[in-house]
């Protein structure tokens, strides 16, 4: 029985040894003396230390305080420390100690090069960009192109910017887009470049978005070592991947004087420098810029350049905001009415008159954006396939001013007393939302009494307000 034991236990240390002996990360085991027990094959390579002229010698014979032995007189776990014991190799280090039925038996620990795992990340880092760019890539392969035909609306205003960007599009000239934020500055600068000639790329860069320190490598690209974190292969600049297409460069207002310097060159001689190279490299690009500023204030403040500006300003088009082209709203909700039911597999719904008055009627400030989400919130929420007044968020009834509108475009005609049940069904609604469901300061509002209005609730149905 005891040798068939001792053959167990003999098996079992061989196996561990094994495993630890093939395992990735570098494992030291030492005893409570600090003499090394164990040195594996991941040690040997990180370390360039040979198991045999290790094992059996102190620890502190090779390497100078070794966090492995601290755990071991502290009884405490290291964990993830960045750890430099040779001077030669950063290492990721963990160590414990080992305690046995209360009683330590010594301390194990497992390093890993930390050149290894930021590679490691790097590559996650790539990996996951090239997962994006096929993303964009099937987007675009799978949804329509841009032209000027999917731009909704026949508001003089914005016919007239169409016909300018029709004009400009056969051409290769500069071209400024300006407007409010939302107003679809990117879906025209698509549009022209779809009806160009040029058979590159789009390539869109806000330059609001990208810190200031990384703008130059991401418009002109790097080389590799340019900077710390940087791939070891260097990358290509949005000016690169546009080689034969366009740029567009959205917000370009916020863009650093010391930038609009670098670029300024670069239209004038088309050649781009990457970081951290000499090298020039040839590019053929069209520019489309966009901005919502006031991009003459920001040169008589000293923020903006004349020379870009006017460089880039060969052709301008002025896109007008939503509350200038009122006309457009009512055919902008019925197309995102169709796009965002069939999105959320519901029937094609119906907007009253009413809360067609009421959004058209709205100012909009985030213009064409902010509609669209709107409507997509109205789509989401709506209960049946009508969307009335009530069902219009309380923030746009308040900025309407809005009291109340009898429905006259309902599919169900009604007489004049229903239509006037209907009317101050509308009143009490609004006067509710507007007070967020307190009733003393509806009834207040309404001029009548606590009483009435618990009547009328109950009279109307309108049961949630009690």
């Amino acid at each position: 029985m005891i040798k068939l034991t001792e053959h167990y236990i003999g098996e079992i240390e061989l196996q561990l040894r094994l495993i630890l002996g093939n395992l990735h990360e570098a494992v030291c085991v030492i005893n409570t003396s600090g003499i090394v027990t164990f040195w594996n094959f991941s040690s040997e390579k990180l370390y360039n230390i040979k198991a045999k002229e290790i094992v059996g010698n102190h620890i502190e014979k090779f390497f100078k305080d070794p966090i492995l032995l601290r755990a071991l007189k502290e009884k405490k776990t290291f964990q993830n420390l960045k750890h430099n014991p040779k001077g030669e190799t950063d290492v990721i280090l963990s160590a414990i100690p080992l305690i046995y039925k209360g009683e330590l038996i010594g301390a194990v620990s497992t390093d890993r090069d930390l050149n290894e795992i930021t590679n490691l990340y790097m590559e996650l880092d790539r990996e996951k960009t090239k997962v994006e760019i096929l993303k964009q890539q099937m987007k675009e392969i799978t949804q329509d192109k841009y032209f000027f035909g999917k731009i909704i609306g026949k508001s003089k205003a914005l016919i007239d910017a169409m016909t300018i960007a029709k004009q400009v599009a056969k051409t290769d000239a500069s071209v400024l887009i300006t407007g409010e934020s939302g107003t679809g500055k990117e879906v025209f600068s698509r549009s022209i470049h779809e009806e160009s000639e040029r058979k590159g790329d789009f390539i869109p860069v806000n330059c609001s978005a990208i810190p200031s320190n990384l703008l130059e490598s991401e418009l002109f690209g790097y080389i590799e070592g340019a900077f710390t974190g940087a791939y070891k292969k260097g990358r290509p600049g949005k000016f690169e991947l546009a080689n034969g297409g366009t740029l567009f460069l959205d917000e370009i207002g916020d863009m650093p004087l010391l930038m609009q310097a670098k670029l300024l060159r670069v239209l004038q001689d088309g050649i781009v420098y990457r970081v951290g190279s000499g090298k020039p490299i040839k590019v053929d690009v069209r520019i489309i810029a966009a901005t919502n500023k006031d991009l003459h204030k920001l040169m008589e403040n000293g923020e903006f350049r004349e020379d870009l500006y006017y460089r880039l300003n060969v052709v301008t088009i002025s896109i007008p905001p939503l509350r200038e082209r009122k006309e457009d709203i009512p055919e902008l909700i019925k197309d995102f009415l169709l796009e965002f039911s069939k999105k959320n597999n519901k029937e094609n719904l119906y907007i009253t008159g009413d809360a067609m008055k009421v959004l058209t009627d709205y100012p909009w400030k985030g213009n064409i954006r902010e509609l669209k989400n709107t409507i997509e919130r109205l789509v989401i929420l709506s209960q049946d396939n009508e969307i009335e007044t009530k069902d219009i968020p309380i923030e746009i009834i308040n900025s309407t001013n809005v009291t109340s509108f009898i429905d006259l475009d309902r599919k169900i005609p009604f007489d004049f007393k229903g239509a006037v049940e209907e009317f101050e069904k509308n009143i009490i609604i609004n006067a509710l939302e507007k007070t967020k469901g307190n009733k003393v300061q509806a009834a207040e509002l309404l001029n009548i009494k606590r009483s009435t209005l618990y009547y009328k609730l109950n009279l109307y149905g309108l049961t949630k307000y009690l």
